[in-house]
């Protein structure tokens, strides 16, 4: 159709146009453009409503003139009014008088207590796909809604689409940066998990298989045996490689912010929402959402976790409206879920829902192959990050190494070579250098070199042996005789007899 839109007119379609290209607010642009088209067209009042896919209804991003606050608590289902018939058939509607026209709804009108004659409307389209419509309601002065004000509305249609489509471009460009940040901050990309010993092997073997398919895995295991690393090795061995990977730690996020974290929040939500602000799912969308320590995610949240899950349907804090979200779920923990679910601190239905394909991570003292390997593996980085040219370890420390306990795994493993690398002065890691927990591997020498008879020396061993397992159980002393194969009774005595005591 050939435009007749007056040079004035243009003059006002050029200056939006130049605002929407140096602007990111969204919300501000699309007003100003209904404002334009409505003054442009002479309406008493004006709307721009987008679809929501995941409940195929209309909302109210923009609603102008006199009732327009009361108008955005409404939604219309797709095919419903003049604007759910225009979004539905993708085609312009001109209706001069709404009361003969049976595709007019009129609950809303009698609603608000506001009497629409007429209305014009056209779609909203997006890369050829229809996303809402622009509707202008009542010619002031009593007239009528003209063809040339159709071809005003219709301009003012492609430039919503434009804004609209820069900010979501925008939107995805940011959510990548974020994650390429996260990345980049982190030192790596895919990580490479280091792995000899032939449980772990299986292991891996596990998250391949199910990196080719978009399954909710549960990675389980102690602190620090690298349930994070196994998350990204599945994210970028799966088809969504090239989208955002997202992580989240639960623990470390405080209960009255997750839920906005999380799922986001509109503007007015709260009193710190001073913006419309995306959460993590929306960011994570056509990627991998990592969810760190969801044993410790709060009870109330995990409801609304499960509707995603099951329906793939977020909805903002404080909103009114749903998106659906492409996600794959990670999750970790490692705390017993059974136990979690049996003293109602879990839900039970989220638990098996998460619990779709669980990976269990050994820790290292399961899996002693790998302690060399990640040794010098830490050492090379170490190396390079600390500028120095260590070449490797004593036999002395290596047999230690092997033969710790490693309560706090790999992370453990790390810490311990990195302080190494700072302390060494050598080309080789020595007894000197080398400290488990807060002692040094030479001092620890030289406590049982004085002469000791060899009941003193023994009794020596089990105290400092049974107290490290104590502290690292919390002291309970069932769990402590688990793992120490001895009945919890002579586990008593022992401490007893050897004047163990908390600190």
């Amino acid at each position: 159709m050939e435009s007749r839109i007056k040079s004035s007119d243009i003059d006002e379609i050029l200056t939006i146009s130049t605002l929407i290209n140096s602007t990111l607010e969204i919300n501000e642009v699309l007003k100003r453009i209904m404002d334009s088209a409505n003054r442009m067209v002479e309406a008493e009042a004006s709307s721009l409503l987008l679809i929501d896919e995941a409940t195929e209804s209309l909302y109210f991003q923009v609603a102008l003139g006199d009732k327009g606050e009361e108008v955005k608590r409404f939604t219309l289902k797709i095919g419903e009014g003049i604007a759910g018939w225009v979004a539905k058939h993708s085609k312009p509607l001109l209706v001069e008088d709404v009361q003969k026209d049976a595709r007019f709804f009129k609950d809303i009108s009698k609603k608000i207590n506001y009497q629409t004659k007429s209305i014009l409307c056209v779609p909203l389209t997006l890369k050829n796909r229809t996303i809402g419509v622009l509707e202008v309601i009542n010619k002031k002065g009593g007239g009528s809604f003209t063809i040339e004000d159709q071809y005003i509305l219709e301009s003012f249609s492609n430039l919503a689409g434009v804004a609209i489509e820069n900010a979501r471009l925008y939107q995805d460009m940011k959510s990548e940066n974020i994650n390429l940040k996260k990345e980049l901050t982190n030192g790596k990309g895919p990580s490479e998990l280091i792995s000899v010993s032939r449980i772990m092997k299986e292991k891996l073997e596990m998250a391949d298989q199910v990196s080719e398919t978009s399954t909710t895995t549960l990675l389980l295991g102690e602190s620090g045996t690298g349930k994070e690393l196994f998350a990204e090795h599945i994210h970028y061995k799966s088809d969504r490689r090239n989208k955002p990977l997202i992580k989240v730690n639960c623990a470390a996020i405080p209960e009255n912010l997750i839920e906005s974290e999380l799922f986001g929040h509109v503007k007015g939500a709260f009193t710190d929402a001073v913006n419309d602000k995306m959460g993590k799912f929306e960011l994570a969308n056509g990627g991998t959402i990592f969810l760190d320590e969801i044993g410790e995610l709060a009870y109330s949240v995990q409801s609304k976790l499960l509707r995603i899950l099951q329906d793939h349907i977020i909805q903002r804090v404080g909103g009114i409206t749903s998106k659906k979200v492409d996600i794959r779920l990670i999750a970790a923990t490692n705390k017993n879920l059974y136990e979690e679910v049996k003293y109602n601190r879990f839900r039970e239905d989220l638990f098996f829902r998460l619990n779709v394909f669980p990976i269990y991570i050994p820790p290292l003292r399961e899996r002693k192959e790998d302690i060399e390997p990640f040794a010098k593996h830490f050492l090379h980085k170490f190396n390079h990050e600390l500028k120095k040219s260590i070449k490797g370890f004593s036999k002395e420390v290596m047999t230690t190494l092997k033969g710790y306990y490693w309560p706090g795994n790999v992370r453990e493993l790390q810490n311990v070579i990195e302080r190494s690398v700072v302390l060494c002065k050598s080309d080789t890691i020595t007894a000197k250098d080398l400290y488990l927990g807060t002692e040094s591997l030479q001092t620890r020498r030289i406590e049982v070199e004085p002469a000791l008879t060899l009941k003193e020396a023994v009794n020596e061993f089990k105290r400092n042996y049974i107290t490290k397992v104590l502290e690292k159980v919390g002291w309970k002393q069932t769990k402590a005789s688990d793992i120490l194969k001895i009945q919890r009774t002579y586990l008593s005595r022992l401490i007893n007899e050897l004047n163990i005591s908390k600190m």
